[in-house]
């Protein structure tokens, strides 16, 4: 039996809790895994464990998750601590450090106070869900022996299309007869729901039916202000258009929840300047939705033009006087218009669009694929 310890969070709706909860669930499966936990810190005070996000089964596993006895001794320990990984030695075996870099470079505050990867223990490795994100890494000095790729998946029992949930989605929302179009994240610069509401302001001029829904994350960001200050920053009569066609949700959606949510849209659109893999373009299209996002990122290596447009990009880099470091893309807004107007009057392809995307996520990225992935590459 193998023996793997897991650093990270559980029971809050964070993307690396949502990552280390879902290789868990299969870890504890059918992976012969010995597997512990250990919670670490949350960064502010303000979060707190939420319920409800897997289901009641599922989140009993979890919070059963055992810490390490005196004695345990893992041969891999995959530490999941955002913006700062963990590059220290392990107790015992390798550690795993697991890391997102959106903008290609570790700043300074995300070295974990290190200068380069010579200081790095040989007993480290990077676990990363994306080549974009892996350059990181190489730039930093690691070798590229030690920096695993290993893309993030998708609940198939949960997230996949269903038309019933589909319409009774719709329903629910007063969206029956609506274009849908559909964002999620924390509405941070780097989502780009500057371009995004720009874009959509073009779009409903001339299109009545056109809504756009922004699912932001309250409990842990400030979304919905972000919202606000780029709403602010539009035009008087772009804000006035957008505004009455613009619906917003802050809440902590369950896992279903979120899947009724991407169903009920007929386009989910994310024009992104910079992301470590984009789990929400990878569940909307699971879920048979058509996507638009950003060409030339992370999305790159799980899209297909199948299945998703992707807007032109121009690649830029951070200023010195930014509060990030780094590469970013730059997405077209014009080119983004046309894109969304397309999906709109072209809406015959939509079907075909969404089953080649649901089909393509089904059979490669599933939870249990990319496990079976990570499993590689702790225990190889």
């Amino acid at each position: 039996m193998r023996r793997l310890l897991v650093e990270g969070w559980r029971l809050i709706p964070h993307s690396y809790a949502l990552v280390a909860q879902s290789h868990c669930l299969c870890l504890l499966q059918d992976h012969e895994v010995e597997l512990r936990f250990v919670d670490l810190p949350y960064y502010f005070d303000r979060w707190r464990r939420t319920r409800g996000v897997f289901t009641a089964e599922q989140e009993a596993s979890i919070a059963g998750l055992r810490a390490p006895e005196p004695d345990f001794l893992p041969q891999a320990t995959l530490t999941m601590r955002p913006e700062r990984p963990d590059f220290s030695a392990p107790r015992s075996g390798r550690r795993f450090a697991f890391g997102t870099a959106e903008y290609r470079v570790l700043a300074e505050e995300n070295r974990s106070g290190l200068r380069s990867a010579a200081e790095v223990p040989d007993t480290v490795s990077m676990v990363t869900p994306s080549r974009w994100s892996a350059l990181a890494y190489e730039r930093f000095g690691l070798p590229r022996e030690r920096i695993h790729v290993v893309p993030h998946g998708i609940d198939p029992a949960v997230v996949r299309p269903d038309a019933a949930a589909r319409n009774a989605a719709r329903e629910a929302l007063g969206l029956r007869d609506a274009f849908v179009y559909l964002s999620v994240g924390a509405m941070t610069w780097n989502k780009g729901p500057d371009v995004l509401l720009a874009a959509f302001a073009r779009i409903a001029e001339t299109e009545p039916e056109a809504r756009l829904f922004l699912k932001g994350a309250d409990a842990l960001y400030p979304s919905r202000e972000m919202v606000r200050s780029v709403l602010d920053d539009l035009s008087a009569r772009a804000r006035e258009t957008v505004a009455a066609r613009l619906i917003y949700n802050g809440d902590t959606y369950s896992a279903r929840m979120m899947a009724d949510l991407l169903r009920a849209a007929d386009s989910y659109v994310s024009p992104y300047r910079a992301e470590g893999f984009n789990l929400p373009v990878l569940e909307a299209a699971a879920c048979g939705v058509p996507v638009i996002c950003t060409g030339g990122g992370p999305t790159d290596e799980f899209t297909q033009e199948s299945f998703a447009r992707r807007i032109r990009s121009r690649p830029a880099r951070m200023s010195p006087e930014a509060a990030e470091v780094g590469d970013y893309l730059e997405p077209d807004l014009d080119h983004l218009v046309e894109l969304m107007r397309q999906a709109l009057r072209e809406r015959g392809g939509a079907t075909r669009m969404g089953a080649a995307g649901a089909a393509y996520v089904a059979q490669n990225l599933t939870w249990g694929r990319v496990t079976d992935r990570l499993v590689e590459a702790l225990f190889s």
